[in-house]
């Protein structure tokens, strides 16, 4: 039986991060290599992808002020259950990003990008509602001769699931265009049970252009 990401996710959601530690993936190490010189103190934070909240509390614990988004309303009730004063909304990010312009000092987007077909729209969105100078985080699934399937850029699995890569050059260019400072690190992604290797992914940490 197939399913759609929001399906999914929401039968996902009680066990998510006990699934997440055995497909070893862990978002905790990008967050503190991003955020290290970047003081959290009364920062507006959009967490993309937010799952069971677990980044948001964290930089809730630092004294920021995070706002968790994910496609799954099962997930942003778990992460509402295990979280106090921070606001979960369910959200489609092939949908415009219901915020104001400039309304956020930092965006995290961790192991969700590969699942939009029109990723350019998204990080247009994205850098609508981060402030000039804003920082960015985020992760994008890179396709090439050492990753799993090569260089296809489309790749389905779970039944009718999509995953949409990047040639590493093309990830580079999109946010260059759009951001500056930007740092470029690989890294590995989830496991694929199927065959026990890692998704690749290019980690990008970036500041807005000030406009």
């Amino acid at each position: 039986m197939s399913h759609t990401p929001r399906e999914l996710f929401d039968e996902l959601a009680e066990d998510y991060e006990t699934m997440r530690d055995e497909l070893d993936w862990s978002p905790f190490e990008h967050v503190q290599c991003a955020f290290k010189d970047f003081p959290l103190q009364n920062k507006h934070i959009l967490d993309v992808g937010c799952g069971t909240g677990e980044i948001a509390r964290l930089l809730q614990k630092e004294g920021a002020h995070p706002f968790g988004l994910d496609i799954s309303p099962e997930m942003c009730m778990t992460a509402a259950e295990r979280s106090e004063n921070i606001p979960f909304l369910p959200h489609d990010l092939n949908e415009p990003l219901p915020f104001e312009d400039k309304r956020f000092d930092a965006i995290i987007a961790l192991g969700c990008l590969e699942y939009l077909p029109d990723i350019t729209a998204v990080m247009d969105e994205f850098c609508r509602v981060l402030k000039s100078d804003g920082l960015f985080l985020g992760v994008f699934e890179r396709c090439g001769d050492d990753c799993p399937d090569g260089n296809t850029r489309v790749v389905t699995f779970l039944d009718d699931w999509k995953r949409y890569r990047l040639p590493e050059t093309e990830i580079h260019q999109m946010m260059r265009a759009r951001f500056e400072n930007c740092q470029f690190d690989r890294v590995h992604g989830f496991i694929l049970e199927d065959t026990g290797e890692h998704t690749q992914y290019v980690r990008v940490i970036a500041r807005r252009r000030p406009s």
